[in-house]
């Protein structure tokens, strides 16, 4: 007979919450260091890509494309962080992640060579590589190992979509998402877990990204700092109790609404 399992020490559940969480927010902040296409290049298929495309430099703002515009290219974002967006014909708009350095911008439709179902813009001033769609195209065809890695990336992009759909339609409540939210933009994957947080987004961008408005992210980050549970002093979010932070985070509505009565 097979002996019991020993029981979990309070460090390995706290690591086991904290990994969880980063999960459910794909923490930003690391969730596709290694970009895989461009990180795998060696020098010499680094240096012929870079031949193929041209650089772009945009202010903080502009859209680097549109949804249903024609797949021209592939960007490779070079400097800065762009979001990626999706809008209803209302006009609500929704983040579905963010792109940093070395991620490359509309590689879906030019692989299947359909309009851009996404939007993306430059949320700090951005420098780019454009290669054209056919040449892009015909350097993946030369490369197999580049064109694995290409559709891992795709993969990669797929994952963060539907985090972004479990994210705004499965979370038990607003509270309980904004908690997630935060305690998400710690990543224990890649350094020493903090409870200081340097949001790097406007409340209008987490609203986005939360499927909500702005006036509820106020709201809701008023109540946690009202019950001492967060502090806030500018763009600096320090959690002051991260028990009851994480309890909010898995919390059922009701439960929530007991809490904070």
């Amino acid at each position: 007979m097979a002996s019991p399992m020993p029981p979990e020490s309070a460090l390995q559940k706290q690591k086991k919450s904290a990994m969880n969480f980063h999960s459910m927010q794909h923490c930003q902040s690391c969730r596709m260091q290694e970009h895989l296409l461009m990180h795998q290049l060696p020098p010499a298929l680094r240096e012929e890509l870079s031949n193929l495309s041209f650089r772009i430099s945009l202010p903080a703002g502009a859209t680097i494309f549109h949804e249903g515009d024609d797949p021209t290219g592939v960007l490779i974002l070079r400097k800065g962080r762009s979001k990626v967006t999706m809008s209803s014909p209302e006009g609500r708009t929704i983040i579905l992640y963010l792109a940093s350095h070395g991620e490359i911008l509309g590689l879906s439709s030019v692989i299947s060579n359909t309009k851009r179902q996404v939007t993306a813009t430059a949320i700090e001033p951005c420098e780019l590589d454009l290669v054209r769609r056919e040449e892009f195209l015909s350097f993946l065809s030369r490369h197999e190992d580049q064109f694995k890695a290409a559709l891992d990336e795709l993969a990669m992009q797929h994952t963060c979509i539907l985090e972004a759909i479990r994210r705004l339609s499965l979370a038990p409540s607003l509270v309980a998402n904004v908690a997630r939210f935060l305690l998400g933009l710690n990543c224990p994957e890649t350094a020493e877990q903090t409870n200081r947080i340097h949001l790097r987004l406007t409340q209008e961008e987490i609203a986005q990204q939360l499927g909500t408005t702005r006036e509820s992210i106020t709201r809701t980050l008023s109540r946690l700092r009202k019950e001492h549970v967060i502090e806030q002093r500018g763009h600096t979010i320090t959690i002051q109790n991260r028990a009851m932070l994480e309890h909010l985070a898995a919390a059922r509505p009701d439960e929530v609404a007991l809490k904070f009565a």
